[in-house]
């Protein structure tokens, strides 16, 4: 049996690194209604240059550009693994294991996965559904793994500017003004939805404080994954250094994709890690 393993555009791995690996495109809304698909296509200067001047929206890959996926994969393979962004952020999840498991030529073949993932999350799932493929497990058993590891990971976004997440109305114009007035930066946890977590002083304590956190909530664990919007290399290299000072190792490191990075805008890191 062939199987091929999808995912949509908030996976920011390389799409090369596994044969059967495809990928779908969540969309980029702007303010006047200009949509674009975001994927591999989408400049990475024109994007962060329509964050600057703008609030953008982002969207569900449309019905017609995924089942035109899901129908060309089924020519060629068994069945489909699909990996999308998690529920708590999207609705991408229930609308799609909706039109599989109601739609009969879907029945069987196309198994929507509830992962509680994306970034770095769903990278690593990516790999463990490979492994599985390799061990000829197949889509209901392959689906009922995830649902049993998709709280297995521990995770924190730290923003080092509210500016786009004030923008957007995700958190208040006043709230942003007293944390910048006071050089407060939020710490975020993320398990699948995002919620407040702590404050530090710095951006620099923030991930010493996240990196406690981790060491706290996942005991004995030395591997970090992570990802970071647009950022100045010296910033870059500054986090590697207090992760690798704080007694970790970095698994995974890559840059977020466009249609996340439209949400936290520039200079925003997440550290995640896996308890088992």
């Amino acid at each position: 049996m062939k199987i091929a393993i999808l995912t949509d555009s908030s996976f920011d791995g390389n799409l090369k690194s596994f044969k059967d690996l495809y990928q779908v495109p969540l969309l980029i809304v702007e303010e006047d209604g200009t949509t674009h698909f975001s994927d591999d296509k989408l400049d990475d200067n024109f994007f962060y240059d329509l964050l600057e001047k703008q609030i953008l929206k982002t969207a569900q890959t449309t019905p017609g550009e995924m089942l035109k996926v899901w129908d060309k994969l089924l020519t060629e393979y068994d069945q489909i693994i699909f990996l999308p962004l998690s529920k708590g952020l999207s609705g991408q999840f229930s609308t799609y294991r909706m039109i599989s498991e109601t739609e009969e030529e879907y029945k069987g073949k196309v198994f929507v996965c509830d992962t509680n993932g994306v970034s770095i999350i769903n990278q690593e799932f990516v790999k463990k559904v490979a492994f599985w493929i390799a061990q000829n497990k197949k889509g209901f058993e392959i689906m009922e793994l995830i649902s049993k590891s998709n709280e297995d990971f521990i995770g924190y976004i730290i923003p080092k500017s509210l500016d786009t997440l004030k923008r957007g109305g995700r958190i208040s114009p006043a709230a942003a003004s007293l944390a910048k007035m006071l050089k407060i930066v939020p710490i975020l946890r993320y398990d699948g939805k995002i919620d407040k977590e702590a404050t530090a002083r710095t951006f620099k304590k923030a991930i010493n404080e996240a990196l406690d956190l981790i060491k706290k909530n996942a005991k004995g664990v030395k591997t970090v994954d992570i990802s970071y919007s647009k950022m100045e290399p010296e910033t870059l290299t500054e986090i590697v250094k207090i992760i690798e000072e704080k007694g970790f190792t970095i698994n995974l490191k890559s840059q977020i994709t466009s249609v996340i990075a439209a949400h936290t805008g520039k200079e925003t890191l997440a550290i995640a890690a896996w308890k088992k």
